[in-house]
């Protein structure tokens, strides 16, 4: 068996994924009004070398800028506009960025940049995918097809009374029984077995992802967060603002796999799982959604009809997709049917959901009740949706 320490006797896939529709995951940094300034739809992020060679070019103008910002809420672009003509056309940028929704908040007459979330960029300043987001959706489907194909093994989870934390103690469940399915399978030593039945999430060390390489920065834009609830038929802008990654854009990436347990992380098999996890959405949740946008009168697209053929639709990535996109609960339960499990999770949800977030005592259809959008091109995209394939 391969060393749980790291993998020795090795298979390496070249794998892509395609964005289908925007996709968000963040850096943890957030753009405030002082550190970018924006003309109609470009937002200019700032180079601090280059603004601070320019403020000391201009006679006490460094000196007045920073007076401006010692008294706070510095907002970068109306000082600029203040007091460098053409400021639109000046060379003080990192890079620029399109944005697709109104970034200005307007209240009366007052007119307030809003801050812009960033996206997770390497040390060369350039957007990635970390590994860890990709196996963290591989992870997830994995575990979701286990409940899927053997729901009998878990109608206990219901048996007493739970609460939306308790999810961990069904992906244990599920984990453990992975781990029953691939002990079947292959010989451990004492010691990995041990390892094993301690912590079943050492089964995924066999599993390498690698980060993804480099896209440019022109593939970034900015847009907002669309919130759409089938109850009344309404998206809702929030002013929450992320540097997206465009649809139709390739990272290139890797899967490592020890060959010891190369049939239970089968490429084509991981590939058939993700599949059936997204559809899992798609058939449920989404349809309903779906028809509702469409009948509000919204322009709406899943992903990019653009080469669909090419690129069909099996993965979710990032942040602000949706509680959904990240639960397994719903793997209990077929949603064409009115079984018992499917009211038990949709009144699950509801208890926890409800209050905190406003719902409609009389919608019982769909928990949580929010689809997570954003606009790109004047239509309302689904957040986060790729397309993972192996290359060779």
């Amino acid at each position: 068996m391969g060393q749980i320490e790291g993998i020795k006797n090795y298979k390496v896939y070249k794998m892509s994924l395609t964005t289908l529709s925007p996709i968000f995951i963040g850096s943890g940094e957030i753009l405030n009004k002082s550190a970018y300034f924006c003309y109609n739809d470009e937002v200019n992020v700032i180079d601090e070398k280059k603004l601070v060679k320019l403020l000391r070019s201009r006679r006490g103008l460094f000196e007045e800028f920073m007076s401006y910002a010692s008294a706070g809420n510095l907002n970068l672009t109306k000082f600029l506009e203040n007091n460098i003509p053409n400021f639109k056309n000046l060379d003080i940028s990192k890079y620029k960025l399109i944005s697709h929704s109104n970034i200005i908040t307007t209240k009366g007459k007052i007119k307030t940049l809003n801050d812009i979330n960033t996206f997770i960029k390497s040390s060369n300043g350039k957007p990635y995918i970390p590994g860890s987001s990709i196996k963290g959706f591989i992870r997830t489907a994995l575990i979701a097809s286990e409940i899927r194909r053997n729901k009998d093994r878990y109608t206990g989870f219901f048996n007493s009374k739970r609460k939306v934390k308790d999810l961990d103690v069904l992906e244990d469940m599920a984990l453990s029984n992975i781990f029953k399915e691939v002990l079947d399978k292959y010989k451990f030593s004492e010691k990995d077995y041990n390892d094993f039945k301690d912590n079943p999430n050492i089964l995924f060390k066999f599993l390498i992802v690698s980060d993804s390489d480099e896209v440019s920065l022109d593939e970034l834009f900015v847009g907002k967060q669309h919130d759409f609830t089938d109850k009344a038929k309404t998206v809702n802008e929030l002013p929450i603002f992320m540097e997206f990654i465009r649809p139709l854009t390739t990272f290139n990436f890797t899967i490592t796999i020890d060959k010891s347990i190369v049939d239970y992380f089968d490429i084509s098999l991981i590939s058939k799982r993700l599949t059936a996890y997204f559809n899992q959405y798609i058939n449920s949740i989404q349809d309903m959604y779906m028809s509702c946008i469409k009948d509000s009168g919204n322009k709406y697209t899943l992903t990019s009809s653009e080469e669909k053929d090419k690129f069909p639709p099996n993965s979710f990535l990032g942040g602000h997709d949706g509680y959904f996109t990240k639960n397994i609960l719903y793997s209990l339960c077929k949603f064409e049917d009115d079984g018992i499990e499917k009211e038990k999770i949709i009144n699950l949800l509801k208890a926890h959901f409800f209050y905190r977030h406003n719902h409609y005592k009389h919608d019982k259809i769909i928990s949580p009740r929010t689809m997570k959008l954003t606009m790109y091109n004047d239509k309302y995209y689904n957040i986060g949706v790729c397309n993972i394939k192996v290359e060779e």
